[in-house]
């Protein structure tokens, strides 16, 4: 696992300092965009902590608010280019949990992704994700799931 000072740990960088450019609709909340609210009382920290990230402007979101939004794919249709912009520049990252965790639930949620930035998801799963064995060993099944979410991603884009 990473430090919190370590480079490969984007848990508290700020999305619109990681990008820099790029964000549409950055100063507005998905609050704004999707026209829907998250109102409490909330039934579990978990719908709290979405909450809290859907009153947040896109730019000022946290890295690990963005990857709890993808693993729960909420706010899709607005996150998945900059999510799409994060994993090219740190695949490996440690935006939550551990190392690759934004990797991980990314082609969890591919469907939302081919959905909103069909291009660009392409390109992402035609990257290199060897890597991943490796770095999910921490645990006995992870490697096992990354690799059948990478192969159902693929397929689902026509890619294998």
């Amino acid at each position: 696992m990473s430090t919190t000072d370590s480079p490969l740990d984007f848990s508290d960088r700020i999305l619109g300092e990681v990008l820099r450019h790029g964000l549409d609709q950055g100063a507005r909340t998905l609050e704004q965009l999707s026209g829907q609210t998250i109102d409490p009382p909330y039934e579990t920290s978990l719908i709290e902590r979405v909450a809290e990230a859907w009153e947040t402007p896109l730019r000022s979101l946290t890295c690990a608010q963005v990857c709890m939004l993808v693993g729960q794919q909420f706010g899709m249709q607005w996150l998945a280019k900059p999510v799409l912009r994060l994993l090219a520049i740190a695949p490996r990252a440690e935006f939550r949990f551990y190392p690759g965790d934004l990797t991980l639930g990314a082609l969890q949620a591919h469907r939302d992704l081919m959905s909103h930035a069909p291009a660009e998801t392409r390109a992402w799963l035609n990257g290199d994700f060897d890597w991943m064995a490796e770095a999910f060993a921490f645990s006995e099944g992870l490697p096992d799931e990354a690799a059948q979410a990478l192969s159902a991603a693929r397929k689902a884009a026509a890619l294998n």
